[in-house]
């Protein structure tokens, strides 16, 4: 069963999908886990701006990373699916990933609603775990909702993402 958490943006349905779908690979305005992204090379869906993109984690938990492939770019519909790959974490690790679909939808011309769900992709050791996983992932998806609400209301990244690029930048010094 998957994870569905939704948050009302006071803002046009268009706006919150550019950042979404739009601008889909500069993730790393905006989340706070994420100081860096960049495109996979490759052919992309129609209309979709990348392949995909590869997120790097904070330095807390360098080197993972993940590998966002989009599988589905729908812009008259305002929905994205993702299917996200990690990368170089510890091995007993119980998730390979998961998968996310966003979806943005017009409450009136001035407020929309961004709704994310997601499910835990286990190791074929942690199969049984999926349920305990996909609600341990809850609260990263409620963070990013409201990173994106506070984005596109204000046009400035959530004050997480500002104490994180200080904090990221202490730890590079």
């Amino acid at each position: 069963m998957p994870s569905i958490n939704s948050v009302t943006v006071k803002a046009p349905a268009s706006a919150a999908w550019k950042l979404i779908g739009d601008e889909f690979v500069a993730v790393d305005r905006w989340m706070a886990a994420i100081p860096r992204a960049e495109a996979i090379e490759g052919p992309a869906l129609p209309g979709a701006p990348a392949k995909g993109r590869n997120s790097y984690l904070v330095q807390k938990f360098a080197p993972m990373y993940q590998e966002e492939v989009l599988t589905k770019f729908d812009p008259e519909a305002m929905t994205i699916c993702v299917d996200v790959t990690l990368h170089h974490g510890p091995k007993a690790m119980p998730m390979k990933g998961y998968t996310s679909t966003v979806t943005v939808r017009a409450i009136n011309d001035v407020t929309c609603e961004v709704t994310w769900i997601g499910e835990a992709t286990p190791k074929w050791f942690a199969k049984p775990m999926r349920r305990m996983l996909t609600n341990s992932m809850d609260a990263g998806f409620i963070r990013s909702l409201e990173e994106i609400q506070h984005f596109v209301e204000t046009g400035q990244p959530h004050p997480r993402k500002v104490e994180k690029i200080k904090s990221e930048a202490a730890l590079a010094a």
